[in-house]
């Protein structure tokens, strides 16, 4: 994937505090699972939060 520094970029908005420097893409990993309902979502998210992974809360 490319550097964000060599993807062309629209013109900057008037008075905008201008480009960050450096390159601040992250390189993540995750696994998305699938439950049945929002109680089973709750239950999931508390046990993995328990084992000390990092979760997020998705829903669509």
């Amino acid at each position: 994937m490319p550097h964000s520094s060599k993807i062309p970029l629209p013109p900057l908005a008037p008075g905008c505090h201008g480009i960050p420097k450096g390159n601040r893409y992250k390189q993540q990993f995750g696994v998305i699972v699938l439950v049945q309902d929002e109680p089973a979502q709750k239950a999931l998210f508390e046990e993995l939060k328990a084992q000390g992974r990092k979760c997020r809360v998705v829903n669509t």
